[in-house]
Order: structure tokens, then C-alpha cells, then sequence
């Protein structure tokens, strides 16, 4: 096995599977997420934002063991990071190029109301995911930086 795959590919794909099937789990059995209020105006439209609490709070830990497979297999802090946010990429992908050409080719979007719910979006499915995956990554970075910094 090479080091890209090693470093990137087996920790991203192992922290995608394990935030998506927590998703899964949490949608059938877990708590019930927390919807924003809808917004009222002249369409009337569903909520803007579906947001799972509880599977934001597992996201941190996911995030530290993509961060610590990829850092155990000899990877960049670049590398390291890029690894444990990967499952950010398919939500940011959708909400960069797909919500924006459901816009432009579907008639039945509301386009008045369409940026402030790509923001809202935007923040609930890639910010705050990210944010989580991020905030074990870093842990995992410091804790190697200290235990380096001992050994020394």
C-alpha cells in the first residue's frame, strides 16, 4: 500500500463511512434533530435547516480518529486535516454545484428566498460538520505535538 492511501485515503474513507452510518443510526434511532422554524412569506416553505445535535456531537471524535490513522501513518498536518473533514466534501460539493444548477434549471424553485437557504444550509450541513471534524483533528495535532515535544 503506498502512502497516499495509507495517509489520506484509508483515514478519509474510514471517517466518511463512520459520520455517514452515525448519520443513519441517529436518523432512525437517535434523538430527534433540531428544525429551524419555517419561514413564512408568500410560498409558504418547508424548514430551512435540519440540524442532528447528536450527530454533531460525534463528529469531533470521528474527526480525531481519521486525524489519528492518517498521523499514525506518517501524514503532513495538510494530509492530516484534509483526512478528517472528508465528509464535509460531498455536503460542500452539493451545496457549490448542485443546489446552484437545481436553481438554474428546475422552474419550481423559489428563487426570492433561495440565497438566505443556501446559507443556512450552507452553515448547518458544511460549517458546523466541518467545525466538529476540525475540532478532533486539532486535539489529535496538539496531543501529538506535546507527546513529540516530551520525547524529545
Amino acid at each position: 500500500m503506498n502512502n497516499r492511501v495509507r495517509q489520506f485515503w484509508l483515514p478519509a474513507l474510514l471517517t466518511i463511512l463512520l459520520a455517514m452510518v452515525f448519520l443513519m443510526v441517529i436518523e432512525e434511532i437517535g434523538p430527534k434533530p433540531w428544525v429551524s422554524p419555517a419561514w413564512y412569506g408568500p410560498p409558504r416553505m418547508a424548514p430551512v435547516a435540519v440540524v442532528y445535535l447528536s450527530w454533531l456531537a460525534t463528529l469531533p471524535f470521528i474527526g480525531a480518529l481519521g486525524a489519528w490513522l492518517s498521523r499514525r501513518a506518517g501524514g503532513h498536518p495538510r494530509v492530516v486535516f484534509s483526512s478528517a473533514i472528508f465528509p464535509v466534501f460531498p455536503y460542500l460539493a452539493f451545496f457549490l454545484i448542485g443546489l446552484p444548477i437545481a436553481a438554474i434549471l428546475d422552474d419550481h424553485v423559489a428563487h426570492n428566498i433561495m440565497l438566505p437557504a443556501f446559507f443556512v444550509g450552507f452553515g448547518a450541513w458544511v460549517l458546523l460538520p466541518a467545525i466538529a471534524l476540525l475540532a478532533g483533528s486539532l486535539a489529535i495535532h496538539l496531543f501529538s505535538q506535546r507527546s513529540r515535544a516530551h520525547s524529545a
